[in-house]
Order: structure tokens, then sequence, then C-alpha cells
């Protein structure tokens, strides 16, 4: 993901409204990498959400977890 301040307004626009539990970045080689963990209150808008982030970036990586992220109860 780029760092210019467009691509984090969109990035906060993409997750408005979406319960976001960590938001972190990283430098990785040159580009930094933003980690986030967002527990979705609507499944079916998932796609809708994940065409957003793919027009942010084109690497968007998803996983999926039975159990509440840690960093919700923290």
């Amino acid at each position: 993901m780029s760092d210019d301040p467009r691509s984090q307004e969109l990035l906060t626009e993409a997750l408005a409204g979406q319960r976001v539990c960590s938001r972190l970045m990283s430098p990785r080689d040159t580009q930094p990498s933003v980690d986030v963990i967002v527990e979705p209150t609507d499944v079916d808008g998932l796609g809708a959400l994940l065409g957003e982030l793919h027009m942010i970036s084109p690497q968007v990586f998803v996983s999926c977890a039975d159990q509440p992220s840690p960093l919700a109860t923290a």
C-alpha cells in the first residue's frame, strides 16, 4: 500500500462502519504494510469491502478465525 495521504483516506473510508480491532503499519521491503483485523458485522458486505481494499492495493490477504481476536477483548 502506498503511504500517500490519499491511500490512507481510501483505507479509512473502506473501513468506515467496520469493527476494526487492529490497524498496524509496518515497513516491509520498500512498501509499508498495513495489517488490519476486521470483525465484519455484515458478512454479505464482505465482497464489497474486499473490492474496495483491492482497489487501494493489489495485494490483499484474507484469513478467517472461528474465535474472536484476542485484540478484540484487550
